[in-house]
């Protein structure tokens, strides 16, 4: 361990440097030989001697980037001079889909994000802050209160991080739609009613608190996905209107708010071009008409968010699109952990090397990688730092190379690029490789919930390898499980891999079976491999509960323990019917006489795309 003494540190920068130098392994001590002064300057260096070193930083958050170089630098003694190439690079924590980033979690995210040299972090808080005016907003949920959010701004400040609202204002909203606070001003489930003066009051309370919570200026107000604008409510109220006048219309008034509170917009830009392409987004020709362009407000900024492209000539023309528009362009990449219980860092990977490359050709240079947690926020929110510390390293290195990269990951993390990859392991299998899909594959999540009996995946699988394939991957995840910053990470997955090591081709081998009238066969999938799966869900159950409780509020772990709890009550339930047919008390079992069919008949050999946990567990209604 590193031990120093810092000779210059400014007063209100001694806390947050100790709390990170311990995150990194370094011991901060009066009585070290080597001495660090770490002052403002014109750009980020780390120099001087292992005895004597010189930090300077611009700004503020870029010293905890340079405290991530200290051992290197005292090690080999090399300069570092760096300049970051971002003014903006975020990342945005989804606090929206049952996981939200408790408090002190937070705050370590925020350590983890400055050490790696990024700007700022967003919350993307659909109804999860507290809105005196409207108490059933985010009830249950989780939501920050007043008090969480200043003390998470405060601790930003520290850092030198620009804490961002990210929130809604149109669509994205039937978690706060559903109560009846809202009744009567909602054009569908999900969307507000544009027009109505109870919208208006509603968006300025959220953006007033944002005000008065945040120092950052800066907001981002979604209105993405608002497909049904114009198409339900609004008909019967007004007639039939044009969605983009509607649009336009909203879009004003909400800016207008924004004005009086102080605070600059920016929204996702994909309602243009749904608009425009008849509901498509990413388009390759065509533009979106002069007469919307014109009419947006100068002042807000787009953010086109893309987290699929590999196409060369489709990212182009959409921020050729996006050029056409006055208004300041944003990207916003993907860091995908939004279909299953770990990341796709792969994935995210090799998208983004494209997209950032042309980003670049383009002079964009604000930049947001989004951390979705789509269906549930199952996974972890470490599980994507990988894919973080690539886009940090494109900030300040241009491309990195796996060597830089994995000097960068033990830095950071005293952890190795190759284990941050790890976490990939669930979802990894060969025939869902990045070079094989077209889109992450869940493969981890679709055979998790792929019931014995009803089988829809089991013409989605390859039968051979798929057992021990997770096998392997329980051994490698849980020879991670001691390292001391994401092992309760990698153990959970551990465990899940090790029920997919029985349960992934289950159906599979209980159809073979009972096609063969091989009730022996039968009987031993009950008595032996069933009990193992329910001892392994529930070993993964356990460990998976303690990794929500350290990263997140308590609130939302009710639908995991729902869906896993009811997917162990079922694994007894197929255990008691092959019993009962394999000891005579029963002459069928239903569903195993069902000629299996495929979910998708295209996609056949193939795992599927992430469907949702509805979808992939039964035909009934749930």
């Amino acid at each position: 361990m590193m031990k120093v003494k810092f000779t210059v540190l400014p007063e209100e920068l001694i806390s947050p440097v100790s709390e990170y130098c311990a995150d990194i392994g370094i011991c901060i001590s009066d009585s070290a030989t080597a001495k660090v002064t770490a002052s403002e300057g014109d750009c980020l260096r780390v120099e001087g001697t292992a005895d004597d070193i010189r930090i300077t930083y611009r700004p503020r958050c870029e010293l905890f980037r340079a405290l991530s170089h200290l051992s290197d630098f005292a090690e080999n003694g090399e300069p570092i001079c760096e300049k970051g190439r971002y003014p903006l690079l975020s990342y945005m924590a989804d606090c929206s889909r049952n996981a939200v980033p408790d408090v002190s979690f937070a705050k370590r995210m925020m350590r983890n994000l400055a050490g790696m040299g990024f700007t700022s972090l967003m919350l993307y808080m659909e109804d999860t802050y507290e809105l005196t005016e409207y108490p059933y907003f985010g009830y249950m949920r989780g939501r920050y209160t007043e008090a969480e959010l200043r003390e998470l701004d405060d601790y930003a400040y520290s850092l030198g991080l620009e804490l961002i609202p990210c929130i809604q204002t149109l669509a994205h909203l039937a978690t706060a739609l559903r109560w009846p606070d809202f009744e009567g001003y909602k054009e569908s489930p999900d969307v507000l009613l544009i027009g109505d003066e109870r919208t208006y009051k509603f968006a300025e309370a959220a953006i007033k608190h944002c005000s008065e919570c945040f120092r950052s200026r800066r907001i981002n107000l979604g209105m993405d996905e608002a497909s049904t604008v114009g198409k339900g409510e609004s008909v019967k109220r007004y007639g039939h209107r044009k969605p983009s006048d509607m649009m336009l219309e909203h879009l004003t008034r909400v800016n207008d708010i924004c004005r009086k509170y102080g605070m600059k917009p920016m929204i996702w830009s994909d309602m243009f071009f749904r608009m425009a392409f008849d509901g498509s987004y990413r388009i390759r020709e065509g533009r979106v008409p002069h007469e919307v362009i014109e009419k947006v407000p100068a002042d807000v900024e787009l953010a086109y968010w893309d987290y699929y492209s590999r196409d060369r000539a489709l990212f182009s023309h959409m921020l050729d699109c996006h050029n056409d528009f006055p208004n300041k362009t944003i990207f916003a990449g993907g860091a995908w952990k939004w279909s299953g219980f770990g990341a796709h860092n792969a994935f995210s990977l090799e998208s983004s090397k494209l997209q950032l490359d042309i980003c670049e050709e383009y002079g964009i240079n604000e930049i947001l990688v989004t951390g979705w947690g789509d269906n549930g926020g199952e996974a972890s929110q470490v599980s994507a730092t990988a894919t973080l510390l690539y886009f940090a390293e494109r900030c300040y290195h241009g491309q990195s190379d796996e060597k830089w990269l994995d000097r960068r990951s033990r830095d950071c993390f005293n952890t190795s690029f190759d284990d941050l990859l790890a976490f990939d392991l669930p979802d990894s299998l060969p025939e869902c490789t990045v070079d094989k899909v077209k889109l992450p594959a869940s493969a981890c999540k679709t055979l998790l919930y792929n019931d014995p009996l009803e089988r829809f995946m089991d013409l989605h699988l390859v039968r051979e390898t798929v057992s021990t394939e997770y096998a392997k991957r329980a051994e490698k995840l849980f020879s991670l499980k001691e390292n001391p910053r994401f092992g309760y990470a990698y153990e959970t997955l551990g465990w899940l891999c090790s029920v997919l090591s029985l349960k992934s081709d289950l159906g599979l081998r209980l159809r073979e079976a009972y096609k063969a009238g091989d009730k022996a066969a039968l009987k031993k999938a009950a008595d032996d491999d069933i009990p193992k799966i329910i001892d392994y869900l529930e070993k993964f159950i356990s460990a998976y509960r303690r990794q929500w409780y350290h990263e997140n509020k308590t609130f939302g772990f009710i639908a995991q323990e729902i869906r896993l709890g009811g997917l162990t009550e079922r694994m007894r339930s197929v255990k008691m019917r092959l019993d009962d047919y394999a000891e005579g008390r029963t002459d069928r079992i239903e569903e195993l006489e069902t000629e299996p069919l495929p979910y998708s008949p295209d996609k056949v050999g193939n795992y599927h795309p992430h469907i949702g946990w509805r979808n992939i567990l039964t035909a009934g209604q749930l």
